[in-house]
């Protein structure tokens, strides 16, 4: 058979690359096939490997400030004349422990660092992924370390959430000049606005470590930094689908005429996955939990829908199934055995997800 392996990450257990490592191994084991290899992301975290990977780039490293203005050592990707920037190196959750997670003093300045490395690297094209921010600045940070200027009472040294209350005006006449003669592309995966009920205040600020009234502060201080650009520059961002994405950063995006595409779809034209699709006889994918999420946009969802068209049947290997819809050419496998707690789980995913594969095949084999 022809199998296309193409597995986003097992969040907290296995990389998008060590499941595909898993997947294979388990087929190998059972008998000689052709596997395709794509490890997959969605523009959240992994995404720069993953395009790397695909890409046949470079690591580079630079020193950036990390969410709450401490330096560390960030990596972006060089693939010829594009740069991949996964905005999570620099302003990521991961980069914070518990009790330092508040988005209202969280910054993406050193995103714009990150930028600006980029464009050192005399590059055309910036490919930045927004999954897996800890921020709800809405990319003034960014900004500001590009050559943004804000105005208003008691701004912090580094720009943060609680800022966005205090701007009363904006100057971007003065940003890094190389802006002008490269193109951004922002991978992102949601499509809320900026702000309102649905916005990125009220949505992923929580997740964040916002409680109720740091949201409201939030919200408040969106509306007032898109009412006060749109008021300088006339510009109005607020309601453009994505603009909420990492807590407004496509919001100030936009504002650099950035293109906004979807993670998973625009991954798996890179990668040529629709080629590789030609004359497959299944795709194996998988990903931490499986429900009805992921058909929202996610890899599982992203993948289903590509192959249903070319007519390959799909298999879906994850930690947890719940509740999704019945799909024609959809089989969902759960790799944890029963009763084994989720700790236990975790930690034993690859041997779980190995056997699940294993047994999936002379399963199937047998039919």
């Amino acid at each position: 058979m022809k199998i296309i392996v193409a597995p986003d990450s097992f969040k907290g257990s296995l990389s998008a690359f060590e499941a595909c490592d898993t997947i294979i191994e388990a087929i190998n084991k059972s008998s000689s096939h052709d596997v395709f290899r794509f490890p997959m992301a969605d523009g959240g975290e992994g995404t720069l490997d993953v395009l790397i990977s695909a890409l046949g780039g470079e690591y580079a490293k630079v020193d950036a400030k990390d969410p709450l203005g401490r330096t560390v050592q960030a990596s972006f990707g060089i693939c010829g004349k594009i740069a991949i920037i996964e905005s999570a190196r620099a302003c990521g959750l991961t980069l914070l422990s518990d009790f330092e997670k508040n988005p209202l003093l969280t910054s993406t300045f050193g995103v714009g660092q990150l930028i600006c490395a980029a464009l050192d690297r005399d590059v055309d094209e910036i490919y930045l992924t927004l999954g897996g921010s800890s921020t709800n600045d809405c990319g003034i940070g960014m900004l500001s370390a590009l050559g943004a200027k804000f105005y208003g009472k008691d701004l912090s040294e580094t720009l943060c959430g609680n800022d966005l209350s205090k701007i009363t005006a904006v100057d971007f006449d003065h940003m890094d000049e190389r802006l002008k003669n490269v193109q951004i592309t922002a991978i992102c995966d949601v499509e809320n606005p900026l702000y309102g009920e649905n916005g990125a205040a009220y949505v992923f600020a929580p997740q964040k470590g916002a409680d109720a009234a740091d949201a409201k502060i939030l919200d408040d201080g969106l509306r007032n930094f898109a009412a006060t650009v749109n008021r300088s520059i006339g510009i109005d961002v607020s309601s453009e689908k994505g603009a909420g994405a990492a807590g407004g950063l496509g919001a100030a995006l936009m504002l650099l005429n950035a293109k906004m595409k979807k993670g998973c779809d625009m991954i798996l034209s890179l990668v040529g996955f629709d080629d590789a699709l030609k004359n497959a006889d299944y795709v194996f994918t998988g990903e931490g939990s499986f429900d009805d999420q992921s058909f929202m946009g996610k890899v599982v969802g992203s993948i289903y829908s590509r192959a249903q068209k070319a007519n390959v049947p799909v298999a879906v290997f994850a930690g947890r199934v719940g509740d999704h819809p019945q799909k024609r050419g959809l089989n969902a496998v759960c790799i944890t055995p029963k009763d084994q707690p989720v700790e236990i789980a975790m930690k034993n995913a690859h041997n779980n997800l190995y056997n699940a594969v294993l047994n999936y095949i002379e399963k199937n084999s047998a039919n």
